[in-house]
């Protein structure tokens, strides 16, 4: 069985390029340069299948006001890697050599910065068909979520968040990572620890995120800062792009991909 590994990267660069190399395991998937800067992809829903939203009848996840002001900030730049499952285990590590900035005797005003912002695993067949079954698999998670919630934990949610909010802040998510582990070499930008993926960081770090097996899938695991409740969180953009993107969608389906690893 074949997935797909999908990272979607911001970047604002400053003085040189950052290397990024990705490894899986204990395999090397790729390495490569960023040179300019990859800032959010304003125009993203225009690049957006609209054909699974109407069968399923969620359009509002393309027009809610909410919505679309998170669609405005998913990374231009993804990278796309085609992987057996006997291969995908252990940890996902993405090193980054990034210590670019105006550091001197003990002060820095400018540097390179990076936002992990996807960090993505899930199998091929869910974007078959131009991503119906992704689609179709976010629409019952998500409903079943919201009934969930309707049901249990109405009275703890706070008066400025909707239920869907809330729970992005209960639950784990998929199929992208919420969190990952940045371990650094030394202190300069920063000591390791947990980071959100919606952080961006400055200096050399590696994210470290955990793979496991789940509801029979390879999935990043828990990331411990929250609730298990048997649902994920992934009625978003963030995951919709994933299987909606017309570019996207158009990598997955090539029988070539220049910037892609088969295992």
């Amino acid at each position: 069985m074949k997935y797909f590994l999908v990272i979607g990267i911001q970047y604002k660069f400053f003085k040189k390029p950052a290397v990024i190399t990705i490894y899986l395991g204990n395999r090397f998937i790729d390495t490569f340069i960023l040179e300019k800067d990859f800032l959010p992809g304003n125009n993203i829903l225009k690049e957006i299948d609209k054909t699974w939203y109407v069968k399923y009848n969620v359009l509002q996840w393309l027009t809610n006001t909410n919505m679309v002001k998170d669609w405005t900030q998913l990374p231009s730049l993804f990278k796309v890697y085609e992987i057996d499952d006997h291969a995908i285990e252990g940890k996902l590590k993405i090193k980054v050599e990034n210590s670019n900035s105006d550091y001197t005797n003990g002060f820095m005003r400018r540097s390179s910065l990076i936002k992990l912002d996807r960090v993505s695993l899930f199998k091929k067949d869910l974007v078959i068909n131009r991503g119906e079954k992704m689609v179709k698999m976010i629409h019952t998670i998500t409903g079943g979520l919201a009934k969930y919630l309707r049901r249990n934990v109405k009275k703890d949610i706070p008066e400025t968040h909707s239920a869907m909010e809330h729970s992005a802040r209960l639950v784990n998510t998929w199929p992208s990572a919420k969190s990952f582990w940045l371990s650094r070499e030394n202190d300069l930008h920063g000591k390791s620890s947990e980071h959100d993926t919606d952080w961006w960081i400055g200096g050399s770090f590696t994210a470290e995120l955990n793979i496991e097996t789940k509801h029979h899938m390879k999935m990043f695991s828990h990331s411990g800062t929250s609730r298990e409740l048997g649902f994920y969180h992934c009625g978003n953009p963030h995951a919709l792009i994933l299987g909606t993107c017309k570019k996207l969608l158009n990598i997955y389906d090539e029988d070539q991909r220049s910037n892609n690893t088969k295992n």
